[in-house]
């Protein structure tokens, strides 16, 4: 749009007010509060400056435009309320949880979305899991790959952050499917620790939390909230923003793309952590499809996943499959996999018996990946025994798996392994590095 006015300020104005929407005169007039020949002076340059006053008026509004799209709404630093994306939402989840209750496959989103999932998974942590110790490996793993005298200039995330150039970025941090946040939060403070009071290497850092469980992306964001809050100085605060959306981003439309940074000098890192990589019901599907949309060349995909034993026998799960366990991890695991269904025949008034079975599988349709073994959770859903696969829990060599990832696009450029209370390998952490379209 050509405009009379010379001033740069008035410029901004106008620039700022028509990125959230307001093109017209009048709109403009009516947001800022003043008249329409008001806003014609300033465009003509009739006025040439501001009253210290009015300038405040105006950037009172504008900053009052932000807050109106989420931005500074829940306490400092900025923590965003939750975006429910459509199809994602409780009443969403349980429509489909009625539509496919008896289907032959039902998929593990279903666990967690309930409020009585999100405590089931919690509680499933705090059964002897091991997942204090595999924090520690993922805190680990993930400060070697920053640091380039041991992940190497190439292969270091600094490099791939362009830090070892001594340049700044703005950083889009996406958790896929983060659980309590725990993991992610390590990662921000180590990427401000590493990033360094200092130094400005992190322009901005906007972490996205995706999942449908909303009591848990309630849980990641304070946690991410209040990390920053209290690491960094206050006037900090406004370069880092969390910005919880509840989206299925193995299924569904993924909005929260929308919000990501498109300038090619930002970088993006997404986090699927936790094994859930080996949840889906289609590896190939989520590369494809999600990668595919979330992911630009140059990008980067942090990935943990379960490792396949020498013996797959001395796999916990493998003892699980075969009930040799009794003990409060399989009483909570069997409440968290079969709840979705119990849950939907309380609410019909149905018989409440559920069992659940873990079959073992090796190869066919649930093997995408070459070397997989598949643990897969089924729960009996009516007297003739009919089943319900609700869950995948995969295990991967892991070479070849890097080897899958390099057909799909992906090159590995670090990797490290989490250890078990026994010393044996339990998880593989991957930085691949989107290295085309």
């Amino acid at each position: 749009m050509s405009r009379g006015s010379s001033n740069q300020v008035f410029e901004l104005i106008f620039g700022l007010l028509e990125l959230h929407g307001f093109h017209t005169v009048d709109a403009q007039a009516s947001i800022i509060g003043v008249t329409p020949t008001t806003i014609n002076n300033w465009r003509t340059g009739k006025v040439k400056a501001l009253n210290r006053g009015k300038l405040d008026e105006v950037i009172q509004r504008v900053h009052f435009l932000s807050k109106r799209r989420g931005v500074d709404l829940v306490g400092e630093p900025s923590l965003c309320p939750i975006v429910i994306e459509e199809g994602a939402g409780p009443a969403d989840l349980e429509r489909q949880l009625r539509e496919k209750w008896d289907s032959v496959y039902l998929g593990h989103k279903f666990l967690y979305y309930h409020p009585a999932g999100a405590m089931a998974w919690k509680q499933l942590l705090d059964t002897g899991y091991g997942s204090d110790l595999l924090a520690k490996g993922f805190a680990a793993a993930f400060d070697a790959a920053l640091d380039p005298r041991v992940a190497g200039e190439r292969s270091s995330l600094a490099g791939l952050l362009r830090w070892s150039e001594g340049k700044s970025c703005g950083i889009d941090l996406i958790g896929l499917g983060p659980g309590d946040g725990a993991k992610e939060a390590l990662a921000i403070q180590l990427l401000i620790a590493r990033a360094g009071p200092k130094h400005r290497l992190i322009d901005w850092l906007t972490y996205t939390p995706v999942d449908v469980s909303i009591p848990l992306l309630r849980m990641a964001s304070e946690q991410a909230r209040n990390l920053i809050r209290d690491r960094l100085p206050k006037e900090s605060w406004p370069h880092f923003l969390v910005r919880p959306s509840c989206s299925d981003f193995e299924d569904g439309n993924m909005g929260f793309c929308g919000h990501l940074s498109d300038n090619p000098g930002d970088r993006r890192l997404a986090l699927f952590l936790g094994g859930t990589f080996g949840n889906l019901k289609s590896e190939a599907r989520f590369v494809e499809r999600a990668l595919g949309r979330l992911l630009r060349r140059g990008d980067m995909l942090w990935l943990e996943v379960g490792v396949r034993q020498a013996r797959i026998e001395d796999d916990g799960l493998f003892a699980l499959s075969k009930g040799q366990l009794r003990d409060t991890q399989e009483t909570v695991r069997r409440s968290l996999v079969e709840g979705p269904h119990r849950r939907f025949r309380a609410s019909v008034g149905a018989p409440l018996d559920t069992r659940m079975r873990i079959i073992p599988r090796e190869g066919g349709a649930t093997c995408e990946v070459p070397g997989s073994y598949n643990f897969v959770h089924d729960v009996d859903i009516n007297p003739s025994g009919q089943r319900c696969s609700v869950m995948y829990s995969r295990r991967y060599e892991i070479d070849a798996l890097r080897g899958w990832l390099a057909d799909h696009g992906y090159e590995t450029r670090f990797e490290q392994r989490s250890k078990d209370a026994r010393g044996r390998d339990r998880t593989a952490h991957l930085l691949l590095f989107r290295a085309r379209d």
